[in-house]
């Protein structure tokens, strides 16, 4: 039997989480079958393709997925260069599907995600948008967190399009913008999101029906991290050549 058509693509990019990369893909797996309706699926059968792009890891990121490669039918494909956004750009390259779905290799999507996700672009028109973020180890300070950014990315402003832990986007609106912006470390998003809310705000879907499980560790590992980040969006904002750099120090750890 010939494989499914894809109609979506889920782009993971991963440095170095051997820790947390697995849950992340199970997850998108389950999402997958829930909207094939068929429990158990290989990816062969569903209309959904996983890629995770390896970018210049240093652990067992790749090998932490050996088995759902080999069972599941996940792809994993190697980037050179260490920026998440780059892992993107060239996951989109090689995707197949017609709407592009980008979540973190910390963050855990909800099972009915990418059936919402199908609903929002082939039935209601949306171009891209994200979905709610909370946090995936609890924590009073984590909780608060992000409620506080529920409330930011709701704002009518393009650059509050921001923590794009899990987002969307067709394949015409990606093309027609560019991609992600290699040149940045934060904020890379907002050629995308930004540039969506900017042309076509009422094809931009925010939607707080999902909500997906982040890790809070870049604000828990750093001493006073959501200080520390919050002042660096508020830098980037307000300065658009401004950018950041993080450690790896906090890669494939958990909060």
């Amino acid at each position: 039997m010939a494989p499914t058509e894809k109609s979506i693509t889920v782009v993971i990019p991963a440095r170095n989480e051997e820790a947390l990369l697995a849950r992340t893909v199970e997850a998108a797996l389950a999402a997958a079958r829930a909207l094939a309706r068929r429990p158990g699926a290989h990816l062969d059968d569903t209309p959904v393709e996983i890629l995770v792009v390896d970018n210049a890891s240093t652990d067992g990121t790749a090998e932490s997925l050996r088995a759902l490669v080999l069972g599941a039918g996940v792809r994993l494909v190697g980037c050179g260069e260490p920026k998440a956004a780059c892992a993107r750009n060239l996951g989109a390259a090689l995707a197949q599907g017609r709407i592009l779905v980008f979540v973190d290799a910390d963050t855990l999507m909800p099972v009915d995600a990418l059936s919402r996700i199908a609903q929002l672009c082939d039935e209601e028109g949306y171009e891209g948008g994200f979905t709610g973020l909370s946090s995936l180890e609890g924590g009073v300070k984590a909780q608060l967190w992000w409620i506080f950014w529920e409330h930011v990315r709701a704002l009518p402003i393009a650059r509050a399009k921001a923590m794009s832990a899990l987002m969307f986007v067709t394949r015409a609106v990606f093309d027609e913008l560019g991609g992600f912006h290699e040149g940045r470390t934060l904020g890379e998003e907002w050629s995308i999101l930004a540039g969506l809310y900017k042309k076509r705000p009422a094809r931009f879907a925010y939607d707080r029906t999902l909500t997906a499980m982040t890790s809070s560790r870049r604000m828990e590992l750093q001493p006073f991290g959501y200080a520390r980040v919050l002042l660096q969006y508020v830098r980037v904002v307000l300065s658009p050549d401004a950018d950041v750099r993080y450690s790896d120090a906090i890669r494939g750890q958990a909060a």
